[in-house]
């Protein structure tokens, strides 16, 4: 065992250590501060360094640490130092919903904040989606011709919608309103104006832009026969008054009846898409939308005929500012427009696919409200000089903390820890320094407010006063006083003014010169003053700009950042966690997470935000393995299946919008279908069975920028075979192949005929006769001489 006498040698050598290292510390902190010449310039050095604004103090440094200032005597009321503060005022825990006390979703609530100039703070804040949370519902329904059996099907769930809705939270409340267009031309036809409906041999009510039929309730009876009592209206095109209503239904907050801590949401049912601001020029209607409520007591909006539609930008602000979410529950025809639409404000708006006969409106309700409720996103309004930067993994779902102010797919009642650097960049320039800051949930009315007071500068600013003999005598009779230093007068110069500048001061001048030349690694002296790059001051070097070191023998690093670096002799000696070429990339990965939300596709590292991938993969993400298939080929494959078969007319695919997302932002796909593909881009394969039966092979390519993901799909529609224009096709080529067949034997044939024929006359030509001597021909030949022939008296034989 160790005995009592080496445990005690062993303190001691702990203690020496410990505190060889805290002197080490400390005199690092002063070499940083001693070289400020300002208050405010040693305030910024280090967040240890103080000044000394003590006229008496007569240390050559004023600004060093607390500590070594105490020690050189300056007097504590005269040390102005930074004091960042964090003080949490109201942490409230998080609890649920409860019928006597409202939910807590959001911790802190409350915090003071004392900011010093280029220095962060960070502020942990804790939020978690409250079960049983109170839910506001109103249905804004399109109630056109074309949406009449919409309406019936949505009287017909009218309890079913309450089951649907107490499974989601136990607390909610329902309202009702209508909406169809501008009752003038051209929305409307004139002699149509009392039954828009005539074109289609029935009739219905006068168009009206909106009508308010039910203020939130929990009473479901109302409901359902405010859905009942509604009627059915018409308009000439299929462009309606969605967003005239949507505006009512948003800022009308005592006619609806909006709860303050409640979720509030607004479905919109519609078979159509909206008219924009402007489209009220077409009506003569020039003045533009006041954002005001204009409901009378019936619940009509009066306003229809006096102010344009509203623009997308004022709805969406609109929204943020009152914070209601907004369902877009749209048909086939016109989803893809509202994607769009819901993509300018994706925090707060939701789209999905509504049947022809809203049918599957209850499933839709409750899929885009759980959507919402996994989605938390937090904004501020910190004015321009203030930065604040969010940071979180999103209760684990990264391994580290990302740069980031909103988590997706977060499951109810799971803590998310969002941490908040908030950094003074500068002093405001108009000298208020106590400022409220809120940073509030986007969709709820959930918030934590900062109370920040800023540190003011340096207190330099009483006016300077050159005659003055005590601030004169502290500077040897040659200069002033100021903010605790000297200021010299003409021809002098150094910390008290000793030093003169004449030049025919030889004697003293070429001393302070010599201090100021460097001595070479043989010993000797530079002949150069500060390395000609700055002027000898009473023995120091005063560099140019630049240039700094003891003889101005080195170039400033112009790309270190001193938070990030050491500039040693004009090269960035990067610190702890950061690396690149200007020591400016912090470790964040957010720009190497790809659409499968993993960094690099697990195929590489992350530096400076790009992939370094390993062999030999290859692409943004290493997504491309030259063996294997593409990472992200597989990845994007069911939604490219999906969008083939609905382009297709295969049917609407219910899980477009989950699989058309990515993993970690909730984003939905653009997409585009073109003819043919560029052969540049790298292309992917998907092969499906489509509506025939046919296995179908098709292309698409894809792009990823900023996050945002495009596919560009070839689709192939494989055509099934007519068989009997095939059976005809065939019988036709065989007839023909046959025929040219027996045209090519029989020509084959006469010309080996030919060629034989041929051979033969002219071996007969060339052949010569022979015949063996001792043969005898056993045939007598006579011939009968021709004159005996001819006189037939004198041959015997003659007749």
């Amino acid at each position: 065992m160790t005995s009592l006498r080496e445990k005690a040698f062993l303190w001691i050598c702990l203690f020496f250590l410990v505190g060889r290292i805290s002197n080490s510390d400390a005199d690092s902190i002063d070499d940083q501060c001693m070289h400020a010449d300002s208050c405010e310039r040693c305030l910024s050095a280090h967040m240890e360094c103080a000044w000394c604004t003590d006229k008496k103090y007569k240390d050559a440094y004023r600004c060093l640490s607390r500590r070594l200032l105490l020690t050189n005597n300056c007097s504590e009321t005269y040390i102005y130092e930074n004091q960042p503060v964090l003080d949490v005022l109201q942490d409230k825990p998080l609890k649920d919903y409860e019928t006597r006390d409202q939910a807590v979703q959001v911790t802190p609530q409350r915090a003071y904040l004392r900011l010093v100039k280029e220095n962060t703070q960070r502020i942990k804040l804790s939020y978690r989606a409250a079960r049983n949370n109170p839910l506001d519902l109103y249905v804004l329904m399109d109630l056109t011709w074309t949406m009449r059996d919409d309406k019936e099907t949505l009287e017909e769930l009218g309890a079913q919608l309450s089951q649907t809705l107490k499974n989601l939270t136990a607390n909610y409340r329902l309202g009702f309103g209508s909406f169809a267009d501008k009752p003038t031309v051209p929305m409307i036809l004139p002699q149509h104006r009392e039954n828009p409906c005539a074109g289609e041999q029935a009739k219905c009510e006068p168009t009206y832009g909106y009508r308010h039929q039910l203020s939130l309730t929990d009473d479901i009876p109302a409901f359902t026969a405010a859905v009942a009592n509604s009627k059915i209206t018409g308009n000439l095109d299929n462009l309606e008054g969605g967003l005239d209503a949507l505006m009512q239904v948003i800022v009308c907050t005592k006619e609806i009846g909006w709860k303050e801590q409640a979720r509030k949401v607004v479905i919109l049912v519609t078979d159509g898409f909206m008219h924009l601001a402007g489209d009220g020029l077409l009506a003569g209607i020039i003045q533009r939308n006041d954002k005001q409520c204009h409901l009378n007591k019936a619940g009509e909006y009066t306003g229809s005929l006096d102010y344009d539609y509203p623009s997308l930008e004022e709805i969406y602000r609109e929204l943020l500012r009152r914070k209601i979410n907004v369902i877009f529950a749209v048909t086939q025809e016109v989803v893809s427009s509202y994607m769009e639409l819901s993509a300018l404000m994706k925090e707060i708006s939701y789209v999905d696919i509504l049947s022809a006969d809203s049918s599957n409106i209850l499933e839709l309700i409750k899929k885009s409200f759980a959507s919402l409720i996994k989605r938390t996103q937090f904004a501020d309004n910190s004015p321009d000089f203030i930065d604040m930067v969010y940071y979180t993994d999103c209760g684990g779902q990264f391994p580290s903390l990302q740069k980031r102010n909103y988590c997706n797919n977060v499951s109810l009642g799971k803590q998310i820890d969002f941490y908040v650097d908030v950094t003074l960049k500068k002093h405001p320039d108009n000298q208020v320094y106590t400022h409220k800051i809120r940073v509030e949930e986007t969709s709820l009315s959930e918030f934590m407010d900062l109370d920040v007071e800023l540190q003011r500068p340096c207190p330099c600013q009483d006016t300077p006063d050159p005659r003055k003999e005590e601030g004169r005598s502290l500077c040897d009779n040659n200069g002033y006083l100021y903010c605790g230093m000297c200021s010299c007068d003409d021809g002098w110069t150094g910390t008290y003014c000793k030093c003169p500048t004449d030049a025919t001061n030889v004697t003293s001048n070429e001393a302070l010169l010599q201090k100021c030349r460097q001595t070479l690694s043989d010993k000797s002296t530079s002949e150069l003053v500060c390395s000609n790059h700055g002027d000898c001051d009473c023995g120091k070097c005063l560099c140019d700009p630049g240039y700094k070191g003891t003889f101005c023998e080195c170039r400033e690093c112009l790309d270190c950042d001193e938070k990030l670096a050491d500039c040693s002799c004009g090269q960035c000696v990067c610190k702890y966690g950061w690396s690149g070429t200007k020591c400016n990339c912090d470790g964040a990965t957010v720009a190497c997470v790809g659409p499968t939300g993993e960094i690099c596709s697990e195929r590489g590292t992350c530096e400076c935000e790009e992939c370094q991938c390993e062999k030999p993969y290859l692409g943004k993400f290493c997504e491309i393995d030259p063996e294997k298939d593409n990472k992200l080929c597989l990845f994007y494959e069911p939604c490219v299946t999906c969008l083939i078969k609905q382009k297709q007319g295969m049917g609407a695919c219910e899980n477009l919008t989950h699989i058309c997302s990515s993993l970690d932002r909730q984003e939905t796909y653009s997409y585009n279908f073109v003819h043919e593909l560029d052969p540049e881009q790298n292309q992917c394969l998907v092969r499906m069975v489509n509506k025939h039966g046919i296995q179908c092979d098709s292309f698409f390519a894809y792009q990823v920028i900023d996050h945002s993901n495009l596919l560009i799909i070839q689709a192939v529609d494989c055509e099934p075979t007519d068989k009997v224009a095939l059976l005809g096709y065939i019988s036709a080529f065989t007839l023909l192949v046959g025929l040219l067949t027996i045209l090519l034997v029989l020509w084959y044939i006469r010309a080996k005929d030919a060629r034989e024929f041929a051979r033969f006359e002219e071996d007969q030509k060339n052949s010569v006769r022979q015949e063996n001597p001792l043969y005898r021909d056993p045939v007598g030949r006579y011939e009968v001489p021709k004159a005996l022939s001819v006189k037939y008296d004198e041959n015997p034989f003659a007749s």
